[in-house]
């Protein structure tokens, strides 16, 4: 039986959206150092959770394109899959969601409420 190895990306609160793509592109360099062959991000990593105490500028879907780009970038450098927690604006409204990272670094799609788009949408 062959050994899967799973990261959870288990790192600090990023203090900028900016650091939370620096953040996640040291992450799944790490989890590629330990074989691990999927690492999963918190909820809304990118661009910080919006919880309380927290100051999480607007949504910012040019942002975001360009957060997942480098992110999908990391993860075909890596050949590791990502599962990544983000925001995404749809029709106006700013949703919680996870897109998927193959380890070629295209997208398999996202996953959020109610919605589902396919990898093409990105």
């Amino acid at each position: 039986m062959s050994t899967f190895r799973i990261a959870l990306a288990n790192i600090r609160f990023p203090a900028t959206p900016e650091e939370s793509v620096t953040l996640g592109e040291h992450a799944i360099d790490q989890a590629a150092v330990e074989r691990a062959g999927i690492i999963c991000f918190p909820e809304c990593f990118i661009p910080g959770y919006r919880g309380m105490g927290k100051v999480v500028p607007p949504a910012d879907p040019v942002f975001l394109e360009r957060a997942w780009s480098v992110i999908a970038s990391a993860a075909a450098k890596a050949n590791l899959a990502v599962v990544l927690g983000t925001e995404r604006v749809v029709d106006g409204a700013l949703l919680i969601t996870a897109l998927v990272i193959n380890r070629d670094g295209t997208a398999a799609g996202f996953q959020g409420p109610a919605l589902r788009a396919e990898a093409g949408d990105i």
